[in-house]
């Protein structure tokens, strides 16, 4: 569901059309320390001869501190050009000011402990105001990197599902 035109005046939200971009691949990296410009990595899928033929991918890095250090890299592709003047356009190709104002993540588990989705919940957050997020444009693509802080509201789901799931 999204705002709908007369969402100011009666709180209506409407369906929402087609996705432009398509999650496309994952990567769960366990790195030493945290790692900028994932994409430009030989081995991205931004660099593969599949991903350079894709019109325009967007690649989000969620690098989250422990001991090791992890990095969630998630790959989400456009099956056709970005329009001109479009917000998706003015969004790659905008300041870091302009995507840290518009930049939302609204957290969903769908699966899992009662505890866990409690502590999520699902109202939507403001990236660029929570967390550190640092951007790359670059050729078809754009980066964003997602610097999870410890103690950080957003670090609790990964803590969580981190120390829950290790073995006894």
């Amino acid at each position: 569901m999204i705002r709908g035109q007369t969402y100011l005046k009666n709180s209506a939200k409407i369906m929402g059309g087609n996705p432009l971009l398509k999650l496309i691949a994952v990567d769960w990296f366990k790195v030493d320390k945290a790692t900028d410009k994932i994409a430009l990595h030989p081995k991205s899928l931004a660099q593969s001869d599949a991903g350079k033929n894709l019109p325009f991918i967007l690649v989000i890095n969620l690098e989250i501190p422990a001991k090791p250090n992890y990095s969630l890299v998630l790959y989400y592709a456009a099956e056709r050009p970005v329009r001109k003047d479009s917000l998706l356009e003015k969004f790659a190709d905008g300041t870091d000011q302009f995507r840290d104002a518009r930049f939302k993540l609204i957290p969903s588990i769908v699966e899992g402990y009662w505890m866990v989705k409690r502590a999520v919940g699902t109202k939507a957050c403001l990236l660029g105001k929570a967390v550190t997020c640092k951007y790359f444009r670059q050729d078809n693509f754009l980066e964003v990197c997602i610097y999870i802080k410890i103690l950080h509201p957003l670090s609790f789901p990964f803590y969580l599902r981190t120390e829950i799931s290790k073995p006894a």
